[in-house]
């Protein structure tokens, strides 16, 4: 068997889905709620206990099984969700085999403290927590999927719970979760605090942030840095908005939780926070994987301040540093804005406001090297003096950086105007720029590599002849792979085919995704890619693709029916609107299983 099978075998899907949609209500012998992926009045969402899967008959006409589940809930991807998925069920994952180095068992502390908080933010205890929490306007959707919780103020609780777990004190203390006082007591780090969940890249639970909710000092309290753990490393909120801002090429970064938190909800997920510190060259590069523009914002009180200008030129230099990444359109801090807040207003607060306003400032932000030229001009730093000549020189080597050539002689101009000197002069007292850029030359942007390897998943390998059919057409032939939609994955059943495919499709090559996967799935992708195949022309490749996709698509399509078939006869709601969108969704199926067998549209 399985893993997957094995741990479907041991989870209810109703236990799973209740731990996050608390509202989940028995309605025949099904269970409905309003959908936790989508604003809703109308309890839409419907979990099939009989066939262990879910589906949303509202705006997101979206299903599937407990691993998609918590992928879709947790924002993870298929390993991690499996991960935590055996842990409830008590299942053993293979561990890897491409590596000795087994996973951080400080990731499994920081799940289960994860659990913890989240479980006393919903207790009486956590009362406090949650006023705190309706006052900022933190939906119920937004604790769950940015794993907000709460720490309890008793001192040792999570200590004794993840003692009770088997977790042994030095690895507590390894993970950050708790600390040694002077008294040498071991004591829960965070007590008495709402907690903000901290993720890598990959979604991984790194480590937690505590804000005070008493009037406390200081407000907010990190977990201290771990073998898993580095904050100048990493930046709230990346790991759900990497693929909004390769999307959009645009990383917003602002400077609290809170922040991103009401950005993603109200539509704008490139946005991410840079855990309260002037931007390092890891986060830079982090952003430089997906990003070709980068916005940051500026409290404008403190925009003109020493400190400030240290910050801004300690990014300035990040990014310009290194030969190759300063030809990276990322790295052009012309391609950088800078965005300033006034009226003392966090973006939390603008974009609850008014989130059009949100788009416009975003949109009208002044260029990184203008920012700073106007700051310190504002300082003072910018007049014909000996004493500001570092400054100069400073800017100089910035703006001969730049990869717009007509960015650069708008820059030189600038400046020339703000030391009150003609540019002819300027550039004799410092020299020709040694290399100017061509404008227009278009560069590539990096892509991220992968951030560690998956976890293995397969003790063997479930048996689905078309799915792995067509992975074998996908991983062999380059026009395969090049039409392989992004809804194909939705049509594969096992979800260890769906992680092989979303790898392929997310590297491109066998080889990118055979590094992302690990154990008995990365040999099921080679044994594929080496399963003999009928011989066939380009042309009867294609019909067999298009053959395959046709019987997944028929597949889906009928469970879907099955499943508007219970919604229907097993509702006792009573709500016409409910009734009517999952009848109207039912007609669409029958439309697309009717044009499926005629023949007029087969999408991969």
């Amino acid at each position: 068997m399985a893993v997957t099978d094995d741990i479907k075998a041991r989870v209810d899907i109703v236990d799973v889905v209740s731990q996050y949609v608390p509202e989940l209500k028995k309605s025949g012998r099904n269970f409905t709620a309003r959908c936790p992926f989508h604003q809703e009045r109308t309890p839409s969402f419907v979990v099939f206990p009989e066939r262990q899967s879910w589906r949303c008959f509202g705006a997101c006409a979206i299903g599937g099984d407990v691993f998609s589940f918590v992928m879709k809930a947790d924002n993870v991807p298929f390993p991690q969700a499996m991960r935590s998925l055996a842990e409830r069920a008590g299942v053993t994952v293979p561990e890897r085999r491409r590596s000795d180095a087994p996973r951080n068992p400080i990731y499994d502390v920081n799940e289960a403290a994860l659990r913890f908080f989240r479980d006393a933010l919903t207790a009486d205890r956590g009362a406090m927590a949650r006023s705190y929490a309706e006052r900022r306007q933190l939906s119920e959707q937004a604790i769950v999927t940015f794993g907000i919780g709460y720490a309890p103020s008793g001192g040792d609780e999570l200590l004794k719970s993840l003692g009770a777990l088997g977790f042994a004190e030095e690895l507590l203390l390894a993970a950050g979760v708790v600390t040694r006082v002077q008294s040498g007591q071991v004591r829960d780090m965070l007590r008495g605090r709402l907690v903000f969940t901290l993720r890598n890249a990959d979604g991984d639970v790194v480590g937690f942030a505590g804000r005070s909710l008493d009037g406390t000092d200081p407000k907010y309290i990190n977990t201290p840095q771990s073998p898993v753990f580095d904050k100048g490393r990493m930046l709230y909120g990346f790991d759900r908005a990497k693929s909004a801002i390769a999307r959009d090429g645009v990383a917003v970064v602002v400077e609290g939780y809170t922040d991103v938190i009401a950005a993603h909800e109200h539509g704008y997920e490139n946005v991410v926070a840079s855990m309260g510190t002037a931007l390092t060259g890891e986060q830079i590069a982090l952003l430089g994987t997906h990003a070709q523009h980068i916005v940051l914002t500026l409290d404008a009180d403190a925009a003109g301040q020493a400190a400030m200008l240290r910050s801004l030129w300690a990014v300035a230099e990040s990014v310009g540093g290194g030969t190759d990444w300063a030809r990276e359109r990322s790295r052009d801090l012309s391609r950088w804005g800078v965005v300033t807040l006034r009226d003392g207003k966090d973006p939390d607060e603008i974009i609850r406001a008014d989130p059009g306003r949100w788009r416009s400032l975003v949109a009208e932000a002044v260029p990184f090297p203008d920012f700073l030229l106007d700051a310190e001009a504002t300082r003072g730093g910018l007049t014909a003096d000996e004493s500001n000549a570092a400054t100069v020189q400073r800017f100089w080597r910035l703006i001969a950086g730049l990869w717009d050539w007509a960015a650069q002689d708008r820059l030189v101009e600038r400046l020339a105007d703000r030391l009150g000197v003609g540019r002819p002069t300027l550039e004799a007292a410092m020299g020709r720029m040694s290399s100017r850029v061509q404008p227009g030359r278009r560069f590539a942007r990096g892509r991220e590599a992968p951030q560690g390897a998956v976890e293995s998943v397969l003790r063997t390998v479930g048996r689905e002849p078309v799915e792995e059919h067509a992975l074998a057409l996908a991983l062999q032939f380059p026009e395969i792979l090049a039409r392989v939609g992004e809804a194909a994955g939705d049509r594969f059943a096992r979800p260890e085919n769906r992680a092989i495919l979303s790898a392929l499709q997310e590297a491109g090559t066998i080889e990118g995704a055979s590094a992302q996967l690990d154990g008995p799935m990365a040999e099921h992708l080679g044994q594929l890619s080496t399963r003999a195949l009928p011989p066939a022309d380009s042309k009867q490749r294609a019909a067999e693709w298009t053959e395959c996709l046709r019987r997944l698509e028929e597949r889906y399509l009928r469970e879907l029916k099955e499943q508007e078939s219970v919604a229907l006869t097993e509702d006792t709601s009573g709500d016409a609107e409910y009734r009517e969108a999952v009848s109207r969704q039912a007609l669409e199926t029958n439309e697309r299983l009717k044009d499926l067998f005629t023949g007029e549209t087969v999408k991969p």
